[in-house]
């Protein structure tokens, strides 16, 4: 630098100053020649014309102002050299410690540039090694996770499965009793007033202007109340059931409302049907008499001996008023028909809606009291040989009591055209029995399946037909197929499990499956979820899964349900608070001269009511029997269109629900008599002494 920089340009400043100062002689020079000829200028001035005097003197002046100029910028010139000079010295004074930092940065530089070097080395060689091990890497498995992955809407989806079941059943049989009721009404409407049919016909009115009063009357009653309680139903039931499982999940608060086109239609149709349907078939049965036949009051029905007056020992320990009660029930037999009919569809009701919250309440006490007994499971991120489950379990000594390690996968259960995915468990482990207890559904136990063979749970033996001594067959991730015999079907509720021996798999797949699962039971006075949590900090635990969680993850499913079953129970109460009612009405008006009678005879206002009330009490006891019996059918019904993948049910009514159910039919027939008895206390006794004429 120092050698070619400022020698350069030292050698550059001489030559610019020589050029410099030579034309600066010349222009001195110059000068002097225009001194020269201004001097000669003066001299001959005298002997120049004007012009030519004015000429040379602008000349002169010209050339002696651009002479003087450029002199100006050479001398400025020269100036500047002196200043560069200057430079150049103070600069080369500085040079020697500008250089000596300059090779102390070099040096510091080609320093860290080495090490930079080095470091790029190494990285070139870990990524040349990490592409080496990415290309060893197998192509991974990959799964495609739908929403019924997520728990949250699976049970979402449980609970409208549930409802779905539900609704599939109940509104036919409330249609029907329904319908009873509609007819009912109806027929006795008509046969009320069927001395007004035989005026009407004598004073000549067609059978159809006659028929069309009460068609009227009955379509529009019909209509009427199917539009109204088809709007409240639509609004009401989805309120409720809404209101109930949001409780659990996260809803809007906020309803959609759809009326169902279809379903308003077929409700209308099948109302206007049974009304108006009776009403036709009524009238046309009174048509069949002649107008002065119809004018008369119809006979009473002739009475007839009972069954059981025909068993004497029996009859004549009956006191009178009894007597009287038994042969007026089984005396007018459509009424008896129709009033068990009714109640007995009610009670059935009542039960189903109790037998429902009976299979379905109990299911988790079913699975974790009676089955799954183990507390917890963990799930280890490693296949768990000997050596690492001796190493676990003396690790997990002080907050574990006892395990087994097992194996828990999927596999597909091959059923024809279908494919359904299963729990496989796999054990040779002989305490398995201590942690899930494999038993029939009338509870002897089973033993684990030897090679070859396979228990499943009772639901896909329900669902696909399938018994003891069946072949079926299991098909891995890897599209490997094992058969084997069905040795025992066990009772199951959460999950569809398949259960078989780690030898069946090395025959048949060829692999023992892998080992990445344990059942454990805590430490004998060691809280359930202190012990998991110790356990889940624990090398190679991936995951720790809580019995109790699952276990109040559904029981809160199912305490929504109680909203529902609820709402079903006082339906039904309502309906059979409506039938009673009517039939109750219906006998009180058809005998009130004989209610008159026995007023006159002196019986007290408690006797007449007994005398009635006693004879409703009678057909409900009856219809309740019948109403149990077709409530069992039915409720067995209703579970088998219940239908949910994650949950199988028990279909069990408890004792308590049968007599809830009886005590219920009973509390709404009381309830009717005690409505009906101020109707009793307002006949008056002279309708007994009016002439049947």
């Amino acid at each position: 630098m120092e050698r070619t920089l400022w020698p350069k340009r030292k050698k550059n400043l001489d030559a610019k100053e020589k050029e410099l100062k030579a034309s600066k002689a010349k222009v001195e020079a110059g000068l002097s020649k225009v001194a020269a000829q201004r001097k000669d200028f003066e001299a001959n001035k005298q002997y120049m014309t004007p012009e030519q005097i004015a000429q040379t003197e602008a000349k002169l002046s010209a050339t002696e102002k651009q002479l003087n100029g450029n002199l100006s910028k050479i001398n400025a010139g020269l100036s500047q050299i002196d200043t560069g000079r200057r430079k150049i010295k103070e600069a080369e004074a500085e040079m020697p410690a500008n250089l000596r930092k300059y090779n102390e940065a070099k040096a510091e530089a080609d320093e860290k540039f080495a090490e930079a070097k080095a470091k790029l080395d190494d990285a070139k060689k870990d990524l040349d090694k990490a592409k080496k091990e990415i290309a060893d890497i197998k192509a991974p498995d990959t799964y495609v996770l739908d929403r019924n992955t997520n728990i949250g809407y699976a049970c979402f989806e449980s609970d409208s499965n549930i409802v779905d079941g539900i609704a599939k059943v109940f509104p036919i049989f409330f249609f029907l009793v329904a319908a009873l009721v509609c007819m009912t009404t109806m027929t006795r409407m008509v046969d009320e007033q069927r001395t007004q049919i035989g005026v009407l016909k004598a004073l000549g009115y067609s059978n159809g202007a006659v028929i069309g009063k009460y068609l009227f009357y009955s379509g529009s009653a019909s209509f009427i109340g199917c539009v109204s309680g088809f709007l409240f139903g639509c609004w009401l039931f989805p309120l409720v059931i809404w209101k109930a499982y949001g409780m659990m999940y996260d809803f809007s608060s906020s309803l959609y409302y759809i009326i169902n086109g279809p379903l308003a239609v077929t409700s209308l149709l099948v109302s206007l049907l049974c009304s108006m349907g009776a009403t036709i078939m009524s009238c046309y049965a009174e048509f069949r008499e002649v107008p002065a036949q119809l004018i008369r009051p119809k006979s009473p029905k002739d009475g007839k001996r009972i069954l059981l007056e025909r068993i004497t020992f029996l009859w004549k320990k009956i006191s009178f008023l009894y007597k009287v009660s038994f042969r007026n029930i089984f005396r007018y037999k459509k009424r008896f028909f129709m009033m068990v009919l009714g109640i007995s569809g009610c009670t059935a009701l009542l039960l189903t809606g109790l037998g429902v919250r009976d299979s379905i309440k109990n299911v988790v006490d079913f699975q974790y009291d009676e089955i799954q007994v183990y507390d917890y499971s963990v799930v280890f991120d490693k296949e768990m040989g000997t050596w690492r489950q001796d190493h676990f379990q003396k690790e997990a000594a002080d907050y574990v009591d006892d395990m087994i390690f097992v194996h828990e996968g999927t596999a597909d259960l091959l059923t024809g055209k279908t494919a359904k995915s299963v729990n496989l468990v796999a054990s040779d482990n002989e305490h398995f029995d201590q942690f899930v207890k494999l038993h029939n559904p009338d509870g002897t136990k089973l033993n684990y399946p030897s090679a070859g063979q396979a228990v499943i749970c009772r639901k896909l033996a329900d669902e696909y037909d399938l018994a003891v001594g069946d072949k079926i067959t299991l098909r891995d991730e890897n599209m490997k197929k094992m058969e084997l015999t069905v040795s025992g079907v066990c009772q199951n509720f959460v999950y569809n499990y398949v259960y078989v021996s780690p030898q069946t798999c090395q025959d048949q797949w060829g692999y023992t499956p892998e080992i990445k699962s344990a059942l454990v039971n805590a430490k004998d006075g060691m809280d359930v979820y202190a012990s998991s949590s110790k356990v889940l900090n624990m090398d190679h635990v991936a995951t720790v899964s809580v019995n109790n969680d699952l276990r109040v993850r559904v029981s809160n499913m199912m305490k929504s349900l109680d909203y529902v079953i609820l709402l079903v129970c006082l339906s039904a109460g309502a309906l059979a608070f409506i039938v009673l009612y009517n039939l109750t009405n219906i006998n009180i008006t058809e005998r009130i001269r004989e209610i008159a009678t026995i007023k006159v005879l002196g019986f007290y206002p408690k006797e007449t009511s007994a005398y009635v009330f006693r004879e409703n009490f009678f057909l409900t006891g009856i219809s309740a029997v019948v109403g149990l019996l077709l409530g069992k059918w039915l409720h067995a019904f209703v579970m088998e269109q219940i239908k949910v993948d994650m949950l199988s049910f028990d279909v069990r009514i408890s004792a308590v629900s049968y007599v809830l159910a009886v005590v219920l039919t009973f509390v709404f027939a009381a309830v009717v008599n005690l409505a009906m008895y101020y109707k009793l206390e307002k006949i008056s006794m002279t309708e007994s002494l009016k002439s049947i004429e």
